[in-house]
């Protein structure tokens, strides 16, 4: 390779906490296997008429056998498309598209009725929809589209998280929460940009940033939810192709970051609950660094330096 061809596997090895990565579907995550059945499960999906949320997560949990698709889009013949894809992938998958604008809390609210009164408690969440733009820097920046960002990167997830635990209802505290399974999924996406500083995308990054926060709270704040935030890799969308830098590293399928997410609402992932992961990185391994990820307190968000008192009193 050149020293002016940028190598495409770049970002994935900048991000690597897995000595084994991928890019595609491989076993371990692979729907279609038994042991990562969704059988019975009923799964809302937001901004599932397009991109990652059609192609990945729609096309992911459809062929993991889940009982209902719950697709969220404010595009209603759009999401009428990727209900006949699942319906092509799953013949008896059943599937209910609501037209929603996820950053608005009434419109939120009349879907998860519309939930309940079909299904009553879903299983799984999938905060999918977002916005990248604007991309400008802080000085020249329209201010209302900067908090755009925000409306519907961090509030829409708020609302919809809100919506989906107030269907669960309180955690339970008649069994210890350890012995007690997992009740239900929340998967939020976000980007790895949220741990870094990239010129011209403040607003994306600092609400994804935020967003890994909310995760945080979630897992604090009930630990019967496997709640994870998932950066899904480099995927050829409309999203991506804003930044044209990332073209050359765009190689990352979408069924992915979908089969990633089918893995976390299977059996007990809740060691990672609270905690960021990248798409890429390898299931098995992650489950085999569990004591190290939980004893060292890894893949969460915190603010670097040596704190306490304890510091001065070695001296």
């Amino acid at each position: 390779m050149s020293s002016t061809t940028p190598d495409p596997d770049y970002y994935v090895k900048l991000l690597a906490f897995t000595k084994s990565n991928h890019r595609d579907v491989y076993p371990a995550i692979d729907p279609t296997s038994p042991s990562l059945s969704q059988k019975g499960k009923v799964v809302v999906i937001t901004g599932a008429s397009r991109g990652i949320g059609r192609r990945g997560f729609v096309v992911s949990f459809a062929r993991a056998g889940a009982k209902a698709l719950v697709l969220l889009a404010r595009s209603a013949s759009d999401l009428a498309e990727a209900e006949k894809e699942a319906k092509a992938i799953n013949p008896s998958i059943e599937t209910l598209a609501l037209s929603v604008d996820v950053a608005d809390e009434a419109s939120v609210s009349d879907a998860f009725r519309a939930i309940q009164e079909k299904y009553g408690k879903p299983d799984v969440l999938v905060n999918n929809a977002a916005v990248l733009e604007p991309l400008s820097s802080i000085l020249e920046v329209d201010a209302k589209k900067w908090w755009y960002a925000f409306e519907l990167n961090l509030r829409g997830p708020f609302l919809l998280t809100k919506a989906f635990m107030n269907l669960l209802g309180p955690e339970p505290t008649s069994v210890p929460p350890k012995s007690s399974p997992t009740r239900a999924t929340i998967i939020n996406v976000t980007t790895s940009g949220a741990h870094t500083i990239v010129p011209n995308h403040s607003s994306y990054c600092i609400s994804k940033l935020a967003l890994n926060q909310l995760t945080a709270y979630v897992a604090a704040e009930d630990s019967s939810i496997t709640c994870v935030c998932v950066h899904p890799g480099v995927i050829p969308t409309d999203m991506s192709s804003l930044v044209p830098f990332l073209n050359p590293f765009a190689k990352d399928s979408p069924e992915l970051v979908g089969s990633v997410a089918v893995w976390l609402a299977s059996g007990d992932q809740r060691f990672l609950s609270g905690r960021y992961i990248t798409a890429n990185w390898d299931v098995e391994e992650l489950v085999r660094k569990k004591d190290e990820i939980l004893d060292g307190d890894k893949l969460t968000t915190a603010l670097k330096g040596e704190f306490g008192m304890q510091q001065f009193e070695k001296r």
